[in-house]
């Protein structure tokens, strides 16, 4: 063997082939390590019988957590269409604003959790037909002066990160009234924290949830708004083959008074 025009020992051309081949034997080491590795990511898909549920579990009544686990009404709503569909429920908590996401890069299989189909939502996922309707409410301290979204000048208003009240707020309310402040956090939770901290004035969401808060926290009071009527839709990525066997099961379901039932016990719960 040459390197230019000087011929090299035997001893030196073992050492220059040896250091050639490595990175080329690497390289194969590599691709097979990688195409295993695939191969092996592929095989993992899903049981077919399997029902990925993506939802925000801070929401009591509708999704909380109990004992360490998913409980709610949404949460036995969605476990009651899963038998009608022979699939079992496998529920994942996300922050709400990431449910959408999560639907279309398909790490679930659905998403409920009050959501509302806007038409920014629409253009990214499918939506099943209405299941509930709520309205919004306010709430504040009992002995407050708030009464109306009048009251809200120079006020610090509270809202979940995503929710159709964020949108309702920031893109309503906040124009039409004088220095405004709009604080949107992820989860409920924090909200209330931050309400008790006096770090926010009010706090805005359904009926529902405002309802269990004011039973368990004392001094406050409920403000309706029942000029904003919402109505909640379970969401679906895009093209989904769930959506035409969930809608016939929501419309018999609406037919025949069940969903008028769980409505009524949500209320109440």
């Amino acid at each position: 063997m040459y390197v230019g025009s000087t011929p090299v020992p035997a001893s030196r051309r073992f050492r220059i082939l040896n250091f050639i081949e490595v990175p080329f034997t690497m390289k194969r080491i590599l691709c097979l390590f990688l195409c295993g590795f695939l191969l092996t990511a592929c095989g993992e898909e899903k049981p077919a019988s399997q029902l990925v549920v993506g939802t925000s579990a801070d929401y009591p009544p509708f999704e909380f957590y109990q004992d360490g686990q998913i409980v709610g009404l949404e949460v036995d709503l969605i476990r009651e269409i899963a038998k009608e569909l022979d699939k079992e429920c496998v529920f994942k908590d996300l922050p709400f604003e990431s449910l959408i996401g999560a639907l279309q890069t398909k790490n679930i299989d659905l998403a409920i959790s009050n959501i509302t189909a806007t038409p920014e939502r629409l253009e990214k996922s499918d939506f099943s037909i209405p299941y509930y309707r709520s309205y919004a409410v306010m709430i504040a301290a009992k002995d407050s002066a708030i009464n109306s979204v009048a009251d809200l000048t120079g006020k610090t208003i509270g809202v979940q990160s995503g929710t159709i009240y964020e949108a309702t707020v920031k893109k309503d309310w906040a124009l039409k009234t004088k220095d405004l402040k709009v604080m949107s956090l992820a989860k409920v939770p924090d909200l209330l924290q931050a309400f008790k901290a006096g770090r926010i004035d009010v706090l805005v969401m359904g009926i529902s949830e405002a309802d269990r808060i004011v039973k368990t926290v004392l001094d406050l009071k409920i403000i309706p708004l029942k000029e904003t009527e919402v109505v909640f839709v379970i969401a679906f990525p895009k093209g989904s083959p769930l959506v035409e066997p969930v809608n016939k099961i929501l419309k018999k379901w609406t037919d025949n008074g069940i969903l008028k039932k769980w409505q009524d016990k949500s209320l109440s719960e």
